[in-house]
């Protein structure tokens, strides 16, 4: 048997050395490009726990950290195994519904949330045997039409809701660049989240390299830039032209594009109108079983300058500055343009949004004339604990009457309505 020569040896490790200095080359060759070029600097996938859902597209997953099965927020960490489909004799049973205002940010302690603010100055405010439960069915993200599906098929006919509260109006702003459909799915125009269109499309594309392999590349892609190249390529070979085109029409390169075709006013009055529709399609599901109120939320716009503190005007610049764009257009004055708009069509219907049955209050202006030594935002959208308990006391305040005269005519709660 013939031993293998010391220069054969000699010449594998060559080339094996020689392979490891090209990937090393290569591997920050493709860092550096994606430093200079790259989606803020960073590949690899980031950390998704949403899951698909038929109608709102995307929500948390059942148990995520804080959560319970159905994925909605929890007061209680205790109680991850409620069952919504049971219900306690004389509990009444609210369901807040939003964004990630709803959802939680800047909390200092659960108690802290908008639902469990609201929750407990309910249940401090009855001297009868009913108790009210709040639940947090707020997803960051989330814009009207995405809470509209999640009340209509998820909470009305299978959890028991006896009110339903909507809290939005911000969300429903964002720009189309990154949060309204790019086509993938034919019929769908501006009356979706972007997200949820690009999951299910995702979802699809991920499934071209098979479940394990792919799997396996997708993790490797958090560690390898080169990795990430590759697999993201040959999953969806457009990303890289689509990401230049995006970045174009945020930075105002090509004004000829279609985004740009419409004036910034046309836009806003449809961003206005979407709204709009929203409410009122939410406002029609309400009826003596399950009463409704909607809430345009507050949030910071320029006109308010002189009532702001320090910190929120520091966050009002960084919130709408110009790295992000309406359409193409300055975001400042178009976000206080549509606020302006809602307001004025809000006004413009008075009670015929009103009825028996449901409720629609323009909270937006709000924190007007505040106090500049007062802090009620904790960035350009979300609320520090202050601000969440001026607006928990302002909701109990505009449904209480609602939801006593709902009490009073349920023959479900009859036994629960004196002290005994």
């Amino acid at each position: 048997m013939k031993r293998k020569s010391k220069f054969g040896r000699n010449e594998k490790y060559f080339f094996l050395i020689s392979f490891i200095v090209v990937v090393v080359l290569l591997e920050l060759g493709v860092r550096g490009l994606f430093l200079v070029l790259g989606n803020r600097g960073a590949w690899g996938y980031p950390i998704n726990t949403n899951v698909a859902k038929p109608y709102v597209g995307f929500a948390s997953d059942s148990y995520e950290e804080g959560k319970d099965r159905y994925g909605f927020r929890l007061h209680d960490l205790s109680n991850a195994q409620r069952d919504l489909t049971d219900k306690l004799e004389c509990e009444f049973r609210i369901f807040l519904l939003g964004g990630s205002t709803v959802d939680g940010r800047n909390l200092v302690n659960l108690n802290d949330m908008l639902s469990a603010r609201l929750e407990n100055l309910l249940n401090e405010n009855t001297t009868s045997r009913v108790r009210f439960s709040v639940i947090n069915g707020g997803k960051g993200g989330y814009i009207s039409i995405q809470s509209l599906m999640q009340h209509a098929f998820y909470i009305k006919y299978s959890l028991n809701p006896d009110f339903v509260i909507h809290f939005s109006g911000s969300n429903d702003f964002l720009n189309g660049t990154t949060y309204w459909p790019d086509g993938k799915y034919l019929g769908v125009e501006q009356n979706l989240h972007r997200d949820t269109e690009q999951l299910f499309t995702d979802m699809n594309r991920s499934r071209k390299l098979g479940g394990a392999i792919n799997n396996v590349f997708r993790i490797l892609s958090d560690y390898l830039a080169i990795v990430f190249l590759v697999h993201k390529t040959v999953n969806d070979p457009k990303a890289w032209s689509r990401s230049r085109w995006l970045n174009r029409i945020l930075h105002h390169e090509d004004e000829s594009t279609a985004i740009n075709a419409r004036s910034v006013d046309a836009w806003v009055e449809q961003h206005v109108r979407r709204y709009l529709f929203n409410i009122r399609m939410a406002i029609q599901i309400a009826d003596a079983d399950t009463g409704v109120a909607y809430f345009f939320q507050p949030t910071l716009l320029p006109y308010m300058m002189p009532w702001l503190s320090q910190k929120e005007i520091v966050y009002l610049g960084k919130g709408l500055d110009s790295s992000y764009t309406f359409h193409g257009y300055d975001r400042r004055e178009a976000k206080q343009s549509y606020y302006f708009r809602v307001r004025d069509e809000l006004r413009k219907m008075g009670n015929e949004l009103n009825s028996d049955y449901s409720i629609v209050k323009d909270l937006s202006n709000l924190f007007d004339n505040k106090s500049v030594d007062e802090t009620y935002f904790g960035d350009h959208v979300h609320y520090l604990p202050l601000g969440r308990k001026i607006l928990a006391k302002e909701i109990h305040q505009a449904i209480s009457s609602q939801i006593w005269s709902q009490i009073t005519n349920s023959a479900k709660l009859d036994t629960c309505k004196s002290n005994r």
